[in-house]
């Protein structure tokens, strides 16, 4: 079936991407939107791409997800590079201030 896939789009012009198969392992879906707004996409073919689950993620001009069924060499060559920026926006976990009545000096009460 996948083959019949590639031919069909081969004979409307679209391109099929030639490059490395991705493991036999599903993500369950797209990336979750926490997922996108705190990492920092790759542009290809125009679109923002995102590694999730062991595959690259895009929307495409209508808005649906879709994935590359495999993975495009400039994709991989920029995954084997380091592992995308993701950010965090959580409030830094610092040490609690100390209580006022605490802190009192010695002899006044």
């Amino acid at each position: 079936m996948a083959l019949a896939v590639a031919l069909s789009l081969a004979a409307v012009g679209c391109g099929v991407e030639v490059g490395a198969a991705y493991p036999d392992s599903d993500p369950g879906g797209y990336p979750p939107d926490a997922y996108i707004a705190t990492t920092e996409p790759v542009y290809y073919g125009g679109f923002a791409t995102y590694w999730y689950g062991d595959r690259w993620y895009y929307r495409d001009s209508g808005g649906r997800w879709n994935h590359y069924d495999r993975e495009p060499g400039p994709l991989a060559q920029r995954r084997a590079a380091g592992a995308p920026v993701r950010r965090t926006y959580e409030l830094s976990r610092a040490r609690p201030a100390t209580r006022p009545s605490a802190a009192r000096p010695m002899g006044r009460r």
